[in-house]
This record gives C-alpha cells, sequence and structure tokens, in this order.
C-alpha cells in the first residue's frame, strides 16, 4: 500500500506534511466517533450515565415548560400529569413505554399543546397509580375543547412581525414606551406564543435599573390630535387599578388578567393617543405605570415569567417618564419577587436595593419597609441568617416610622400582616421549622379574604412538618391536616405560582402514600379541583 511519504526525501518539510495528514484523518475519525458517542449510537460507560443524570437534576437540562393551571383547564391536566410523572420518577419517554405511547405525545399533553383523550387519561392513571386522578379530569377537558373559542380577530396591523425581545429594552423616548405598551397588550389579548411562552431572562433588568437610578427627565406626549383626556379619566384609572389589585390579591393573578388585558387595549390605549397637557400626561403615565404594573403581576402569579418580566419593565419605564419615584420604587419591589421566587437571589437583592434606596429618597416608607422586606427574604434564599435578620429589623422599623406619614392609598400596599407574613417567609427560606409554626397561626388569622396570602401561608406552614433531616418538628399527618384547611381557599384561587408550591408539598408527601391521612389528603385535593374546574 503506498504511502504519502513514498518518493518523499525525509525533510523537515516533509515529516511536516506527513503529520499534518495523519492529525487530519485522526480528527475526521473522532468526530465520526464522538458524533456516534452523543447519538446514542454507542453505550455510554455507567460513570457517564451518572455524570449526565446529575447533571439533568441539578437544573442544566432545558426547564420544562411553564403552565398556567389555574386558567386552564388543559393546563391543569398538563401540571397533574407533570406532578405523578416526577414522583414516580418516570422520563416522558419511559411512561410513553408504559402507556403504549410515544415520549413525544407524553411531552405534548403535558405542556399543554395538545387535548389527551380520555382513553390516554385512563391509560396515564393506570401508568402512574393516581387512582384515577387523570381521567376524573377529562370531562372538563373535552367541555373546554368544544368551547374554545377560535383566535380572536387580529387588528390591522396584526401581520406584522413581534420580536422576541418586544419589551425587555429601555425605550429612549415617552412616545417609542407607549408605542411598545400598545404592540405587549395587543400582541398578549391574541395569545401570542413568542410572548406569552416567552422565558425570564435575568440579564434584562440590568439596563432598566441603571436607567432608573439614572433620573434622567423626560417629555411627556402632549399637543397630540385625539380625544382629549382629563382629570376625570385619570381619576378613572387609579379607581380600576384598586379594583384589579384587589382581585388579584384575593383571587390570585389569573381570576381577572383577561378582564384586565380587554380593559387597557380598549379603554386606555387611546387615551395614550388621546391630547393633553404636560400635568395631565404625567398623571396619565403614572397611572399606565400602576395597570402595566398589575399586568406584570397578574402574569407573575398566572406563570407566565418572560412576559411578566416585560410588562415590570415597561411600568418602570412610564413611571420614570411620569416622574412618580415611589410608584416606581414598588414596581422595583414586584421585580425583586419575581427574581426571589424564580432563585436569582443576586436580582433579587439588587432589585430590592435599589427600590429601597428610591423609596428613601421620596418618603415613601412604606414601600422602603417592603423593599427592605425583600432584602430579607433574598439573604435568607441565600443562607444568610444575620444579613436577613437585620433588614428584618430595618424593615420593621421602617414600617413604623410610616404609620403617621400620608403616603398615597394606592401605593401604600405594605402592612404590618404584610411584614408578618414576610418574616414566615424568610423563616422558610432559612429553614427554621419552628418559626414556621409560632408564626403561622396570626398571619393565617389576619389573612381575611385574601385566598392567595391563606394558601401560601398554609402551604409553608404544612412543609414545616415534612419528614427532612434535621427537623425536630415533623409529623406526616399534621402536615395534612394543615394541606386540608387549604383546599377551600383552593378551589376558588387562580393562581399557578400558589398551585405549584402547594404541589411542591404534595411531591413530597408522595413518599407516604400508603399513611391514610396521604390518601384522605389526596382524595380531597382531586375533589376540590374537579369541582372547581366543573364550575369554570
Amino acid at each position: 500500500m503506498a504511502r504519502i511519504d513514498d518518493g518523499l526525501e525525509r525533510t523537515p518539510q516533509a515529516s511536516a506534511l506527513m503529520w499534518t495528514w495523519w492529525l487530519y484523518k485522526i480528527s475526521i475519525l473522532g468526530t465520526f466517533w464522538l458524533l456516534r458517542y452523543i447519538s446514542g449510537a454507542i453505550p455510554r460507560p455507567r460513570w457517564a450515565r451518572r455524570v449526565i443524570g446529575a447533571g439533568r437534576r441539578r437544573g442544566m437540562g432545558r426547564p420544562p415548560r411553564e403552565l398556567t393551571p389555574g386558567e386552564s383547564t388543559l393546563h391543569f391536566f398538563g401540571a397533574e400529569l407533570r406532578h405523578w410523572r416526577t414522583v414516580r420518577e418516570l422520563s416522558q419517554a419511559a411512561l410513553g413505554l408504559r402507556t403504549h405511547d410515544s415520549g413525544a405525545l407524553i411531552s405534548k399533553v403535558e405542556k399543554g399543546e395538545r387535548f389527551p383523550s380520555r382513553e390516554l387519561a385512563r391509560r396515564l392513571d393506570e401508568a402512574l397509580t393516581t387512582g384515577g386522578a387523570l381521567e376524573q379530569l377529562w370531562p372538563q377537558l373535552d367541555q373546554e375543547r368544544a368551547l374554545r373559542d377560535a383566535p380572536p380577530s387580529s387588528p390591522a396591523d396584526s401581520d406584522e412581525s413581534i420580536p422576541g425581545d418586544l419589551g425587555l429594552a429601555w425605550s429612549p423616548t415617552t412616545a417609542a414606551t407607549v408605542e411598545v405598551v400598545g404592540k405587549l397588550w395587543r400582541a398578549d389579548v391574541e395569545r401570542r406564543p413568542v410572548l406569552v411562552t416567552a422565558a425570564w431572562v435575568a440579564s434584562a433588568f440590568a439596563e432598566p435599573v441603571r436607567e432608573w437610578l439614572l433620573n434622567r427627565q423626560d417629555e411627556v406626549l402632549q399637543d397630540r390630535p385625539g380625544r382629549a383626556v382629563g382629570q376625570s379619566d385619570i381619576d378613572a384609572l387609579w379607581a380600576m387599578s384598586e379594583a384589579f389589585t384587589d382581585a388579584d390579591q384575593r383571587l390570585g393573578g389569573g381570576y381577572a388578567r383577561v378582564t384586565l388585558m380587554d380593559y387597557v387595549n380598549q379603554i386606555v390605549l387611546p387615551l395614550l393617543r388621546g391630547s393633553y397637557t404636560d400635568a395631565i400626561g404625567r398623571d396619565l403615565m403614572a397611572a399606565t405605570a400602576r395597570l402595566c404594573d398589575i399586568c406584570g403581576y397578574m402574569s407573575f402569579d398566572s406563570g407566565r415569567q418572560g412576559l411578566a418580566q416585560r410588562y415590570y419593565i415597561q411600568s418602570l419605564r412610564l413611571a420614570q417618564a411620569s416622574g412618580n419615584r415611589e410608584l416606581g420604587a414598588g414596581i422595583l419591589a414586584d421585580m425583586s419577587m419575581q427574581a426571589h421566587y424564580l432563585g436569582n437571589t443576586a436580582q433579587a437583592l439588587e432589585l430590592a436595593t435599589a427600590g429601597y434606596r428610591t423609596a428613601l429618597d421620596c418618603g415613601a416608607l412604606s414601600t422602603a419597609a417592603r423593599c427592605a422586606a425583600h432584602q430579607g427574604e433574598a439573604y435568607a434564599l441565600q443562607g444568610d441568617q444575620r444579613a436577613s435578620a437585620q433588614a428584618c429589623t430595618v424593615a420593621e422599623r421602617t414600617l413604623d416610622r410610616a404609620v403617621s406619614t400620608g403616603e398615597r392609598m394606592w401605593v401604600k400596599l405594605f402592612t404590618a400582616e404584610h411584614m408578618a407574613a414576610e418574616r414566615l417567609y424568610m423563616a422558610r427560606d432559612l429553614g427554621r421549622h419552628g418559626d414556621i409554626q409560632r408564626l403561622a397561626p396570626a398571619v393565617l388569622a389576619d389573612a381575611g379574604g385574601m385566598q392567595r396570602r391563606r394558601v401560601v401561608c398554609t402551604t409553608v406552614l404544612a412543609a414545616s412538618y415534612l419528614p427532612t433531616a434535621g427537623n425536630p418538628h415533623s409529623d406526616v399527618d399534621q402536615a395534612c391536616e394543615v394541606l386540608n384547611q387549604a383546599l377551600p381557599s383552593l378551589g376558588s384561587l387562580h393562581s399557578a405560582r400558589s398551585l405549584e408550591r402547594f404541589n411542591a408539598v404534595r411531591r413530597a408527601l408522595a413518599s407516604h402514600a400508603s399513611r391514610p391521612s396521604v390518601q384522605d389528603f389526596e382524595h380531597r385535593f382531586r375533589a376540590t379541583v374537579t369541582a372547581a374546574n366543573t364550575r369554570a
């Protein structure tokens, strides 16, 4: 066989050519075997499978698609399927093998992209031994599929391309901000997937926070053709913002979110395109900022994290245009709360600190107290007990000073009852089970008609009774009893965030499924959600 170096004089140049040829052959063969290894054609050794599996468990794989179980029976079915599959420690492909379906079909049903048949629901129940929990939801699924409205008619400009980063940037002018907000509202009401299913981007908050702290002055739009906007219009917007806030606090973000989107598209957007004086214009921007902030919070509570982030950024930009610093501080507190929920403690701390400084500068002491409490929560999630306690002390002292101040009611949303709930959440993040059980009864007694707070605080209390390492207060039966007390509130609540925390405790109880208390709780839970879906 002829070789590449045959007939060549043994010179440095020839040797270099020979080595280049062999390296080329080795790289081709290496690439070929690597591709076969990645595709699975070559079995991985056990150590590699363990490393890859551990990485996926730590969250290195693609995160599951966010669901909104409080707004859709289809999404609730998907959330329940994901819950039971996770409890049984099965992949989608492994579950498909048990039900004789493809893993792709399981994935689409779990993500709320396809309605399951009754037969599939029954097979899933059998494979996951749920006791009929999934098939029990099928009548409501069938009704939802039959009554699902056709996609709403699009406005004249709806064929325009919606960029995936719409709403993430800080617009340079008020006019550009108004246009971005209008596009966000329209895309939301039209259920554009590029935004409704968008992911949360941690780095997207950097520019808005920097621009907010720079506090540049804006020129508000005025002397434009269109309907004249007056003080009565502004008063109506503030009244509606209070009504939507009350609905959100009592029944969850999913309860009135669709109604809010209709309101801002049909009422608020025409006002933004009307004519007004500079003073009315700034008040209009402030009221719109508050409504946009509520859009963000409702989206956050409904599980639409990327969309919520875009609303928060634009609401902060509108607050900047209005010159209303205390409102902006409250928006920063909401942004910090979302970052904390998503586990990004550094971002949560940065946002809470920016809100705290802003609130102190403008004398909004109750908002400053709220931001200090969010700082404490971020420190608690980091495991820094000392810093968390210091922030909690600052929040309490600031709140005591706020009692005698004259803050406007539409921004004064942080009270002593809220502070007590924040202390409870800090105890949760620090793993202080005894403190949770000591603080929770008073917080629940003050919850009143706030169903979301009642469910969240009850879930925190139930989790404190779970048998975990180093928990001397564990009691599975008591955990079930506490969860049972939350079921009436859960049945009327439209909060994907609260349901997810509730389901986290359910998953922890799955290892005790043989206990009568756990079986009784699961039976009551299924009855509650079935009744709620039937009413919906």
